[in-house]
């Protein structure tokens, strides 16, 4: 029988291990050569996924529709990559057991480990057993605890336990995560997002153009050379 693969699941605990989320997008494509696909394309595709699971959608300042269907375009990245898979929505260390169970619904067919990042003051005990019923083997939970979960601290252990280094995957290039600084109101926290997917669209129109462009660059080089 084939093995399945595995699904690694950062589910935070509230201000502990954010910086994650921003991180597997930051080195998708570096994570990618050494074995882990990130199907997250931008931070704001795990933030509208957990407040799309959460139904938090009105608190946010959505409309239902902007957060639906954004865990299912998730998931079917998930099923296509045939690497280990890596996600962080550090928003669900909470969530309740039903929720729980719809997120996992739609990793059918993975197995999923849940990772949860925690401070040393941190109360764990309800997160651990929702979590650690909902994966079903032990071996599939594992709780971080650091007595200093600084940004980098929590990023090396959250790599070792998926299975990669993180010396050359640094952290001073990688964005402020989405609630490093708690935003003052809900239309702040919605602009950010709103930015941040600007900037993705933009860059991704950029790297469209460029690709057209390259072919007559080509011939253009090479009419010269002749």
């Amino acid at each position: 029988m084939a093995k399945k693969r595995k699904a690694y699941l950062h589910v935070g605990m509230p201000g502990v291990g954010e910086v994650v989320e921003v991180a597997l997008v930051h080195h998708r494509d570096a994570l990618v050569e050494l074995g882990v696909d990130v199907p997250a394309h931008a931070a704001e595709d795990t933030f509208l996924s957990a407040v799309e699971i959460l139904r938090e959608h009105k608190a946010w300042g959505f409309a239902r529709k902007e957060v639906e269907g954004q865990w299912a375009t998730l998931c079917r990245r998930a099923w296509k990559s045939r690497q280990t898979v890596a996600l962080s929505l550090p928003l669900l260390a909470t969530a309740s057991r039903p929720e729980i169970d719809l997120l996992l619904d739609g990793l059918a067919g993975l197995q999923v480990h849940a990772v949860v990042t925690a401070g040393p003051a941190d109360d764990v005990v309800d997160v651990v057993a929702r979590w650690g019923a909902a994966v079903r083997k032990p071996e599939r939970l594992h709780v971080i605890r650091l007595d200093d979960p600084t940004p980098a601290a929590v990023w090396q252990a959250f790599g070792k336990v998926v299975g990669f280094g993180t010396a050359s995957l640094g952290l001073a290039a990688v964005p402020e995560p989405l609630g490093a600084r708690p935003p003052a109101s809900l239309d702040e926290a919605r602009r950010e997002i709103e930015r941040l997917a600007r900037r993705n669209r933009s860059l991704e129109r950029w790297r469209a153009e460029s690709e057209n462009k390259r072919p007559k660059l080509t011939r253009r080089m090479r009419g010269d050379a002749a």
